[in-house]
């Protein structure tokens, strides 16, 4: 199964590890974050154009995405990795990633289990020039996801707390400290 990994480097990794190719593109790894943070739901042709291609002429920039698309499905080796036409989103029996499954976990109420997928920064490092509407919405993702994080990771250290399992509660509060250095 591929996993698009999107919490430190971006990157996508397969059986035989980290996927390279025209995969490894920014604005095709740009591609599957997008659709890695809209889940089950997707996200709509136009809106990846708009965060992708914002100045670029709408025929130019849909061959763009085309194009961008047929390379990933060649690299990563299935026709199937994306579902829909108008609304595209990842297909979830071949490709998972750590948003997603850190997102489910949070809804779940399996605090644990989000904090061990948040391995680093929303997409840290990656910049996308050109796309200043992609970078507005992942500063925002990131900002979101951080903070999601902190909240998990300190309810951890307040439960640990209440059950007097100081060890424990110690290594939550050292993770809410390096989250942020501040509080």
């Amino acid at each position: 199964m591929l996993r698009v990994n999107t919490f430190g480097r971006l990157h996508v990794r397969g059986a035989s590890g980290v996927v390279s190719g025209s995969a490894a593109q920014p604005r095709r790894l740009a591609v599957l974050a997008l659709l890695a943070t809209a889940g089950e739901q997707g996200l709509t042709r136009e809106k990846v154009l708009a965060y992708l291609w914002p100045d670029t002429e709408e025929e130019r920039a849909r061959r763009g995405l085309n194009q961008a698309l047929y390379a990933l499905r060649q690299d990563l080796g299935s026709d199937d990795v994306f579902v829909g036409t108008r609304d595209l989103r990842l297909n979830a029996e071949l490709i998972s990633s750590d948003v997603g499954e850190f997102e489910q976990a949070l809804k779940r109420g399996r605090l644990e289990e989000a904090a061990a997928r948040y391995t680093g920064s929303f997409l840290d490092g990656f910049h996308l020039p050109g796309a200043p509407e992609f970078e507005r919405w992942a500063e925002e993702e990131r900002a979101v996801l951080a903070r999601c994080y902190a909240e998990s990771v300190e309810k951890l250290a307040k439960r640990s707390e209440a059950a007097r399992d100081w060890p424990e509660a110690v290594g939550w509060w050292r993770k809410v400290a390096a989250q942020d250095p501040l509080n």
